[in-house]
């Protein structure tokens, strides 16, 4: 998800449940070279993220008052820091991934991905809540549990992240063993974080589009992974896809 800017795609990873092997087709040097442009591209934009949000982050604490520390806005210094972890990490994990055996076909699924992974960066532009110190602290604990599972969930899936539906490996260990997409699970709790900061009139519509957008791409990444990979319908029928017992 995620990307404050959350998100990531949720394109499950690693084969540990014995999917046959398939002699996917020769790629032309047209397709590899997309494939690098891609990784490059992709790494270096959320890189360039990450070094904008660190110098953002600096100059917060450098103008942190340390003799009135119930002046310093922490929902907004905690959810600084863990989007730059977070940045940082999508970088390198794009830069060192492999490339796709399949892709999503059709452009729809791809817009879907970007406006769905960028839509939060709106949320600024929302018109801000009421000064509230115990929905302050809602919403910074929301952010951090948000920001910290989605990073252990980033790294987990590792080399097989990508923001637009992608088949590289099938994961079904870590956090896959709980449910079919827990990056979506915690990209949203950190979103509901920063969404309390807002006015509730105008926070509210945005999470249920934003929450409709990221359940159309999960069908989109599930129809790509049952297509790819035969082990999948087995594991998705044992597993809810974000809620475990409820959905």
């Amino acid at each position: 998800m995620e990307t404050d800017k959350f998100s990531s795609a949720d394109s499950a990873a690693e084969i540990r449940i014995g999917a046959p092997e398939r002699n996917w087709p020769q790629r032309s040097w047209r397709s590899r070279g997309y494939d690098v442009a891609e990784r490059l591209v992709g790494g270096a934009w959320f890189l360039l993220l990450a070094i904008v949000l660190a110098h953002v982050l600096m100059d917060t604490i450098r103008t942190i008052d340390v003799d009135d520390p119930g002046a310093i806005d922490w929902p907004k210094l905690v959810s600084r820091a863990c989007v730059l972890l977070f940045y940082a990490t999508l970088s390198w994990l794009i830069f060192i991934r492999p490339r796709p055996i399949q892709r999503k076909r059709g452009i729809f699924p791809t817009v879907l991905a970007f406006v769905s992974t960028y839509v939060v960066w709106l949320l600024p532009l929302l018109p801000p809540a009421q000064p509230n110190p115990p929905l302050q602290t809602v919403s910074a604990s929301l952010l951090l549990v948000g920001s910290l599972a989605m990073i252990y969930v980033i790294v987990h899936l590792g080399r097989s992240f990508s923001i637009v539906p992608q088949a590289r490996k099938l994961v079904t260990s870590g956090p896959y063993a709980v449910v079919r997409h827990p990056l979506y699970l915690a990209e949203e709790i950190a979103i509901l974080g920063a969404a309390l900061q807002y006015a509730w009139w105008a926070s509210v519509p945005f999470l249920v589009v934003h929450t409709t957008l990221q359940i159309r791409r999960m069908y989109y990444e599930e129809d790509l992974l049952r297509s790819s990979f035969p082990d999948y319908a087995d594991y998705a029928r044992h597993r809810s896809r974000v809620i475990p017992g409820v959905w």
